[in-house]
């Protein structure tokens, strides 16, 4: 295992601890959409934010916020494989 991703296994696992499991998730979350979403619709993107299986992205384009309707589900999909997991259940876009 790679020290930086000790680190983290390390962290995540302390906030789980003291309930904070969901802000891990929600930074985790963050880290996985900014990283698949490249760095234009990085800093397009207003705020990310992650509550009981919902992701909410606010983004500052209208033409992006109308293409990212449409790929959603793709963008959901390929979080979650990311994840390892099926956290995210939906996408709203803002």
């Amino acid at each position: 295992m790679q020290p930086d991703r000790t680190l983290n296994f390390f962290l995540q696992n302390a906030l789980r601890r003291l309930d904070l499991g969901e802000v891990a998730d929600e930074m985790r979350i963050e880290r996985v959409y900014r990283q698949l979403a490249g760095d234009l619709i990085s800093r397009l993107t207003m705020s990310v934010q992650f509550n009981r299986g919902t992701l909410y992205l606010r983004l500052s384009s209208a033409a992006l916020r109308h293409e990212m309707m449409h790929r959603r589900e793709g963008l959901r999909q390929r979080i979650n494989d990311e994840l390892g997991s099926e956290t995210i259940k939906d996408i709203v876009v803002r």
